[in-house]
């Protein structure tokens, strides 16, 4: 048995899984408990994806041998492939107090991670990462869950150390060029990706960061090379074609259209890429004036993602309940005595609502700086709601939400020079006014509405990546979400009377200077000439005159209610 079992070993270490799987077999009918042969025929059933038979082997083995650190950590990986991930979760925290390795930590990790569980994945990969140091993909799957936990500035640091440790790790590059850019920061980012595409020339999703950067620093030509360039290398990267077709005005169905369409209609690529491509060609299909086509096109290219993410709208609606239930009973001013003096601006509203433009108006005032889509405040908001465990926000004391308010100030002000007041505009920071209210009493909260038909179509018609864009993607659960959410905002209002200001940020076109003024007295801000310098939150190269873009824009509308008019109720 032990020759049989040692054999199958040295042939599982050359790659020949069957063959060794054949000799543990041979083992198992000698002795059906054996505890290692049990566990390397698990492991050769996972890796042939047979996950079940996987986790009853390893199963025998830890009868056998039930403190065996291996076999409790690749239990745990099985139980991981297999989505058992809240039991991969106990199995691996076993094997880690048993024997510490920076392979179950990470694994306990990526258990964490599945659930959405990202502060008990972020501890899991940190533990990682110092057990050993120098291994890059420690630091990048941390990077990661600090990304998606809302530490950015946290995910920024690991980002680097990935590169550091790594100078050819593309995706490390890639996601933190992203971050920069998100933060406004395109000058960092382009000089990152250029010493990323120094070492990585070929590399398309650099240069589409490149032309990411280059368009959000105004260079919409050079912006459109980069996406041609990036095209060039992966012409079925259906990113590149979307972030192409939102940068310029189309007059035709040039090559351009033409090949976007290929991708989209391509049922041999991968679902992204088509989506990202059927985006891209409604935007471009609306420029030159097929509406019913461009209609069609965002419509397939929704229902597409729309398969691709579960959600939820009774879910979703109760959701927006308990962010505003939650502070029924709370004593606004005993629970905000002790907090900070700042006086950040929160823009708020679901997207396409017209926050970037504001922030671009109010950033023209001497006494306020832009710092774009922050997610610390909902990361420090959902920190307070675990740690309560259950505990009513009545009874916390007032100190737990002044620190809120430090913290989040501490953030947000790395991105803002000294002496200027916040402009924070993530969208969602509208399920945590609560919050903002306690923590930061001296907040002022603007948000942007949009005509009902307006503001759906544009959000329909936008590519919404991230987590909590779900409701977006079909128009019957998109019409339900927002009506949902006015509501909440209408309960909002009622709870904390005077904090929230409403704007319909295109009303500004023809009554800026009234709309601004009233808006900066909000504010409690002096006017200011510059805010009506002229802004642009989203040029394109070769733009039209504002004649033709109402032109445009009327015959979509148009088009749109004649398909969908319930979209207008």
């Amino acid at each position: 048995m032990e020759k049989l079992l040692q054999r199958g070993i040295e042939l599982h270490q050359a790659g020949r899984g069957q063959e060794a799987a054949g000799l543990y077999q041979q083992v198992l009918r000698l002795g059906e408990g054996h505890p290692a042969a049990n566990h390397l025929f698990g492991l050769t059933r996972l890796q042939a994806g047979d996950h079940a038979a996987a986790i009853r082997h390893i199963a025998l083995a830890l009868q056998a041998e039930p403190s065996n650190p291996q076999y409790l950590a690749n239990m745990g990986v099985a139980l991981n492939s297999a989505g058992r991930n809240s039991e991969a979760v106990e199995v691996l925290q076993r094997a880690a107090t048993i024997r510490p390795s920076a392979e179950t930590y990470s694994n306990l990790g990526m258990a964490n991670r599945a659930m959405g569980r990202f502060p008990e994945a972020a501890s899991a990969y940190r533990r990682a990462a110092e057990i050993r140091p120098t291994e890059p993909a420690f630091h990048f799957r941390l990077a990661s869950v600090l990304r998606h936990a809302g530490d950015h500035f946290a995910a920024e640091t690991s980002y680097r150390k990935t590169i550091e440790l790594r100078p050819n790790h593309a995706e490390a590059y890639e996601r933190l060029a992203f971050l920069l850019i998100d933060q406004g920061r395109t000058a960092e980012a382009l000089e990152l990706l250029d010493r990323g595409l120094a070492v990585l020339p070929d590399e398309a999703p650099l240069h589409l960061q490149r032309a990411r950067a280059l368009r959000a620093s105004g260079q919409l030509e050079r912006a459109i090379a980069g996406f041609d360039r990036a095209l060039m290398l992966k012409p079925t990267f259906g990113e590149a074609h979307l972030q192409r077709a939102t940068t310029l005005r189309h007059r035709q169905r040039d090559n351009a259209v033409v090949a976007m369409e290929q991708v989209f209609r391509s049922e041999n690529l991968g679902a992204l890429d088509r989506i990202y491509a059927g985006f891209g060609l409604g935007k471009a299909l609306a420029d030159i004036g097929d509406h019913s086509g461009s209609i069609a096109a965002f419509i397939e290219a929704n229902r597409m993602q729309r398969e691709r993410v579960p959600f939820s709208l009774s879910d979703e609606v109760r959701m927006l309940n308990a962010d505003v239930e939650r502070f029924r009973d709370v004593d606004t001013a005993a629970l905000s005595s002790a907090s900070s003096e700042a006086s950040p601006i929160f823009v708020v509203g679901l997207p396409r609502s017209g926050k970037s433009t504001l922030e671009q108006i109010l950033a023209l005032h001497p006494a306020f700086g832009g710092a774009g889509e922050l997610p610390t405040m909902g990361r420090l908001a959902r920190e307070l709601i675990r740690d309560a465990k259950g505990q009513p926000l009545s009874e916390m004391t007032a100190d737990r939400f002044a620190a809120l308010g430090q913290a989040y100030m501490a953030e947000a002000g790395r991105l803002v020079p000294n002496g200027k007041h916040v402009i924070d505009t993530m969208p969602a920071n509208y399920h945590y006014l609560g919050f903002i209210r306690l923590a930061l009493p001296k907040a002022r909260i603007i948000h942007c509405v949009r005509p009902y038909a307006d503001h759906r179509v544009a959000i329909f018609e936008k590519f919404l990546t991230g987590a909590g864009y779900e409701y977006a993607n079909e128009l019957g659960e998109l019409r339900g979400y927002h009506a949902a959410y006015l509501k909440m905002m209408a309960r909002w209002h009622e709870r904390f009377p005077g904090f929230i200001h409403d704007l319909d940020v295109g009303a500004l076109a023809s009554n800026r200077r009234a709309l601004t003024e009233q808006l900066l007295q909000f504010c409690a801000a002096a006017w200011d000439d510059a805010c009506l310098a002229p802004v642009q939150s989203e040029p394109q190269h070769a733009d039209w005159s504002g004649d033709e873009l109402a032109a445009n824009h009327a015959a979509h509308m148009a088009a749109w209610k004649e398909l969908h008019p319930e979209l207008w109720t």
